[in-house]
């Protein structure tokens, strides 16, 4: 168990922990790997492919060191993810990626803002990957350098006690320190915090909870094999997507959480919205 929550880029530690800190140096790569081994026979090969040239560069990045803040040092990550991606993509990538509005750090701080709130206008779609990607090389980097010890969940259950940001899912762990434990995943600087299963993560009702999977057949073509479930909550509507370890040891939940889309769709035809989200699948006006 220690060397699959390693190769996730987290700390394992030796006891149950409130907080587990990601590993940059790790993190990205294993991402890409992942990403790679859902892209084949999946119906969105392409977008799973281009995620993993895109955590490839990550990678090289996060092995840079930096003294500065995640707010003051995401934009010399953008130009260095830039500088790694050009000439190396599809085509419209590549003009995206080029349309940023570049030199303008005001601009590219407003853009970055409005993915991380929610409100992403349509101009922003196509250039949000690079952002995000950026941001989260930052914001990784930032979290890795913390203690956990100083680092604390209880005020802010529902949000990453290190940078803020809504769950992007939850994974539900095996082992003999943290099996059935669930750790909500931050999908910006990648911190993992404990929360409590019996409970929503967005109303705190655990009377009226459900878990919802894809047929199979649907997506991935195994069923109950699939490592993804929707946790929907009847009282506040919300739902949260949640990855069972003991069915994909390797899994990355912002990489399983792309592969995964079908089941938002499945559960948002039932009336659900999603309690927080990925960043890279920013929504236009």
């Amino acid at each position: 168990m220690a060397e699959a929550m390693a190769a996730a880029g987290l700390e394992p530690g030796r006891s149950p922990s409130p907080v587990r800190l990601p590993n940059a140096a790790v993190l990205f790569q294993h991402r890409a790997g992942r990403l790679r081994s859902l892209a084949s026979g999946h119906r969105l090969s392409s977008w799973l492919a281009f995620m993993a040239q895109l955590s490839d560069a990550q990678h090289e990045l996060a092995m840079l060191p930096t003294a500065v803040s995640p707010e003051a040092g995401w934009l010399s990550d953008l130009e260095q993810l830039r500088h790694r991606l050009r000439g190396t993509l599809p085509a419209a990538a590549e003009n995206a990626l080029e349309d940023l509005p570049w030199g303008d750090g005001e601009a590219l701080n407003a853009l970055a803002a409005r993915l991380l709130t929610g409100e992403a206008k349509r101009e922003d779609i196509g250039g949000a990957p690079f952002i995000v990607a950026a941001l989260q090389v930052a914001w990784t980097r930032h979290a890795g350098g913390l203690e956990a010890a100083a680092v604390s969940a209880s005020a802010v259950a529902g949000h990453c006690p290190v940078c803020g940001s809504a769950p992007v899912a939850g994974v539900i762990h095996t082992g003999s320190q943290i099996g059935g434990l669930r750790y909500l995943h931050c999908g910006l600087c990648h911190t993992a915090w404990h929360h409590v299963r019996s409970a929503c993560v967005s109303c705190g009702e655990g009377n009226r909870i459900e878990l919802r999977l894809i047929e199979a057949g649907e997506e991935a073509g195994n069923g109950s094999n699939d490592p993804a479930r929707a946790e929907t909550c009847e009282s506040c509507n919300g739902y949260l997507k949640l990855f069972l370890m003991e069915k994909a040891p390797g899994l990355d939940p912002v990489a399983d959480d792309l592969a995964s889309f079908a089941l938002d769709i499945l559960v948002g035809d039932e009336g659900f919205h999603r309690i927080g989200g990925n960043p890279f699948l920013a929504q236009g006006e």
